[in-house]
C-alpha cells in the first residue's frame, strides 16, 4: 500500500505540457515544492530529448490533411 500511495504523490507528478504552442511549456502547480519543481524540470528535458513539440506538429498536420481531404 505504501508504495502505491508513492506512485499517486502530486510531487512525483508535478507538471503539465501545454499543446498549442510553437514551443515546449511544462507548467507547474502554485504549490510545488523543490522536488515536484524538479519533477517538472525532468519532464521539460524529456519532451524535448523526445522532440515532442515537432513529432505533434507533424502529426497534427498529418491529420488535418487527412480531415481536408474527406471534407472534399
Amino acid at each position: 500500500l505504501k508504495q502505491s500511495v508513492g506512485n499517486i504523490d502530486p510531487r512525483n507528478h508535478n507538471g503539465a505540457s501545454l499543446l498549442g504552442l510553437r514551443g515546449l511549456v511544462v507548467k507547474s502547480h502554485g504549490n510545488a515544492n523543490a522536488h515536484a519543481f524538479e519533477k517538472a524540470v525532468l519532464l521539460a528535458r524529456k519532451e524535448v530529448r523526445r522532440q515532442l513539440v515537432p513529432k505533434l506538429q507533424v502529426a497534427l498536420e498529418k491529420a488535418m490533411e487527412k480531415s481536408a481531404q474527406k471534407n472534399v
